[in-house]
């Protein structure tokens, strides 16, 4: 069963799969986005969540905080 828990209002979403593979939940809403990917890459991304006990919604955030914070830096 997954655990939640409530991050701060401005606390970006975290993806940890430790020993009690936490899902953080961010309590804020998100806007509606819809984007489209290779299936290949979907179909790993959603066993990787399913795995982890990570919502595919806070492993996106966390990549996409991640590709643009590395394009920032450059």
């Amino acid at each position: 069963m997954k655990k939640f828990e409530t991050a701060e209002e401005d606390e970006p979403p975290t993806l940890s799969a430790g020993p009690t593979r936490t899902v953080r939940r961010t309590g804020r809403r998100r806007p509606p986005f819809g984007s489209y990917m290779d299936a290949d890459l979907q179909k790993r991304l959603k066993i990787w969540c399913v795995t982890n006990d990570v919502e595919m919604q806070d492993a996106l955030d966390a990549a996409v905080r991640a590709w643009l914070d590395s394009k920032s830096e450059s």
